[in-house]
């Protein structure tokens, strides 16, 4: 199978998912911690705004932004199906569409509100970043996929590191902006991964599925 999941990452996966329910009901019934540490960072932020830094963050929240995060899936998409890669192209795809709907079911259950002094016209719950985590649902799949699958070291470290600094470039984008509390960024990244990794997990049956009962994917590499 192109796209896998070994025991090992559904075992990290699980463990993310538990650590982000408990940081939303943590943050839904404003227990101490970690509320605190996120109004601590929050006028940490509020300190060091400057009109060069709006122009930097305005340009990283957008890298961020979920309708942006679906262009890079379709982008992906079409690079997988020009590879003759069409089931990969599709699941990339289904696994960031799906997980926008399992994100906003967090955020309707947990709906926190912004922080105060929000800076942008986000209006929806705060817990967790939706920037954050369609962004980090993008970069898992190309950890996964992608990476592994270039021959090249130096491309697959230019890959890993600038996915990374757009990822910390986006996280630092909404705390600088009062859009997010750090602790909405954290459980982002790891609702984004255990999100990945049950997508992966569920790949082979999915792929299976299409090649068996799908004339056009009969022959397709899966």
């Amino acid at each position: 199978m192109i796209v896998s999941a070994t025991n090992k990452q559904r075992r990290q996966a699980l463990i993310c998912f538990l650590i982000a329910c408990l940081l939303g009901l943590l943050t839904k019934f404003n227990i101490l911690v970690p509320v605190a540490f996120d109004q601590l960072l929050h006028s940490l932020f509020n300190t060091v705004q400057t009109n060069f830094g709006d122009t930097v963050m305005a340009i990283a929240t957008f890298l961020g932004n979920p309708v942006v995060d679906v262009i890079y899936a379709f982008i992906l998409a079409g690079i997988l199906i020009i590879a003759q890669l069409r089931v990969p192209a599709i699941w990339t795809v289904a696994s960031v569409l799906l997980g926008d709907l399992f994100l906003s079911i967090i955020r309707f259950i947990v709906n926190r509100p912004r922080p105060v002094g929000h800076l942008l016209s986000d209006t929806a719950s705060s817990f967790p970043s939706s920037h954050v985590f369609g962004l980090f649902v993008v970069i898992f799949i190309i950890g996964i996929l992608v990476t592994p699958n270039i021959n090249s070291y130096r491309a697959q470290i230019i890959i890993t590191w600038l996915t990374q600094l757009i990822g910390a470039l986006t996280i630092m984008s909404r705390l600088y902006f009062n859009a997010n509390f750090f602790s909405d960024t954290v459980a982002a990244i790891l609702f984004a991964y255990a999100w990945v990794i049950l997508s992966a997990t569920l790949y082979p049956k999915f792929a299976t599925f299409l090649q068996r009962r799908v004339p056009l994917f009969e022959n397709e590499e899966i």
